[in-house]
């Protein structure tokens, strides 16, 4: 089978990705940026002993001048999942971060992967290239007015990615948008904490605001179909649940979960307010893609 590298394979959509592929069959190279965090991986794939075999690990800081490269001549694909993500963490003190993670780092990757003729490049990248567009569903075509930090260095590291295709890169950006998922630090999850806790739950805004979830999951099955797919060279593809969710939906659903409300306090919502976030299915349901997972049971199932 196939030989992948996958960065940022610590984190929330990386691990997934790594238990994914080796599940089915393929040898992966994980980067992590630290030793302990590559024990938290080991530990988080619940994967047997014979298929964490499959798992070399590469310990590189992206953020570190001197990039170690494991060897690449056998490298078939590279997912790059590595990046900063917090969308509130936009300020100049968090600036060389985020800059250098989801800037730099890509171009340094993008380039080896040119270099070495990797098969395929994935670039994962995020809903907040859109900043707040006019109309929904969002398209891939919809226009691109970031309105954050994390949008726009992901914006950037787009066009990057993109610039080196016309160089001969076999690329393909996908954009998660909303993401959920056992252990993942959302709405969902601090709408559950703050119910369980009797702690007072603080929503920004009138709690109308709304997203359209998309499982971990289901992301995984999306890269997938896309990995060996040649007629993805050179696209994009918007990633994001079926159906909207607002934060008030959410905190009915966990509520009735539990049989108690929490207490709210609504506060103002912040100038850049993104009232929905839903994309427009059509491009990734030309692959056969469809979203399996679903919200509501997910919530029915919290502990």
């Amino acid at each position: 089978m196939s030989k992948i590298v996958i960065t940022g394979a610590t984190g929330f959509i990386g691990s997934h990705l790594v238990r994914f592929f080796i599940n089915n069959g393929h040898d992966i190279i994980a980067q992590g940026s630290s030793k302990s965090t590559i024990k938290n991986l080991i530990s988080n794939l619940e994967i047997d002993e014979i298929n964490i075999k499959k798992v070399e690990f590469w310990q590189q800081d992206f953020l570190k001048e001197d990039w170690n490269f494991p060897d690449f001549s056998h490298i078939d694909f590279i997912i790059h999942c590595a990046a900063a993500t917090k969308v509130r963490e936009g300020t100049i003190e968090n600036y060389e971060k985020y800059f250098g993670l989801n800037v730099l780092a890509t171009k340094i990757l993008a380039k080896k992967a040119l270099d070495e003729k990797i098969s395929h490049f994935i670039h994962l990248s995020t809903g907040q290239v859109f900043g707040i567009p006019s109309h929904f569903p969002i398209t891939e075509n919809t226009p691109k007015n970031p309105i954050n930090l994390y949008g726009y260095t992901k914006l950037i590291g787009e066009k990057i990615v993109a610039s080196l295709g016309i160089l001969g890169l076999k690329y393909t950006i996908a954009r998660p948008f909303s993401i959920y998922g056992k252990g993942h630090y959302n709405i969902i999850s601090i709408i559950t904490d703050k119910i369980i806790n009797n702690e007072v739950l603080i929503v920004y805004g009138d709690g109308e605001q709304s997203r359209a979830f998309l499982h971990v999951k289901d992301i995984c099955r999306a890269i997938g179909l896309i990995l060996n797919n040649e007629t993805c060279f050179s696209e994009e593809y918007n990633l994001s649940g079926l159906k909207e969710y607002s934060v008030n939906d959410l905190i009915k659903l966990i509520s009735d979960k539990f049989k108690k409300m929490p207490k709210i306090i609504f506060k103002e919502s912040g100038v850049n307010e993104l009232k929905r976030n839903i994309a427009d299915l059509t491009k990734i349901e030309n692959l056969g893609f469809r979203p399996q997972e679903n919200l509501e049971d997910f919530i029915a199932k919290i502990n």
